[in-house]
């Protein structure tokens, strides 16, 4: 009976330090560098990126990104093709932000998670310039107005890591500012550091 006792408690012992070891090794802290890139209402093409670091529950978050027109790319790359010695710099409509946020990570499922963000952030977004461009002569280009502003960025995200150096995911973000809010959904990859 001792013996019994004795091999079920190395059997025990055993099984506890893989299950251990198992759980030690799926922690996802680290520094991240991701991309993702999306649909945003009024612009079409939406593109974030920056870094991260995921600390147990936490993490901080440094990105920059922005909204873009495609017509406006047109625009612009027929300027440049047209005068391929012109060193001038085309503006065209679109919405760009740079963000610091910090947010809160809930695990499940030992490699899914979803994490919710806020900040702040600085957004910067470029129109016609309606007034100019109604009165301009017909050799002249178009002219775009910039206007920064101050915004609350936000993000609900929902990631799935395949180890620790990396993840993908989706996620819906969103900013509040005085120039335009907007929302947008975006698929995205992110690499850890070490």
């Amino acid at each position: 009976m001792k013996t019994i006792i004795i091999s079920l408690g190395v059997l025990m012992c055993s099984f506890f330090n893989v299950f251990a070891q198992k759980n030690k090794d799926l922690s996802f802290d680290n520094l991240y560098f991701f991309v993702q890139a999306g649909h945003i209402d009024d612009y079409r093409t939406f593109i974030l990126g920056g870094a991260y670091l995921q600390m147990e529950h936490h993490y901080f978050r440094l990105s920059a990104g922005g909204g873009y027109d495609p017509k406006s790319e047109e625009q612009k790359q027929r300027h440049k093709s047209c005068s391929s010695e012109c060193k001038c710099n085309v503006d065209v409509r679109g919405i760009s932000t740079v963000n610091v946020e910090y947010g809160k990570i809930y695990k499940f499922f030992r490699r899914q998670q979803i994490s919710f963000s806020s900040g702040f952030s600085i957004v910067t977004k470029t129109d016609p310039d309606v007034i100019f461009n109604q009165n301009k002569e017909p050799w002249e280009d178009e002219k775009f107005k910039k206007r920064t502003t101050v915004g609350l960025p936000y993000e609900l995200r929902y990631s799935l890591m395949i180890n620790r150096g990396i993840g993908i995911g989706c996620s819906y973000y969103g900013n509040m500012n005085a120039r335009k809010s907007f929302n947008a959904l975006s698929v995205g990859l992110a690499l850890g550091l070490f």
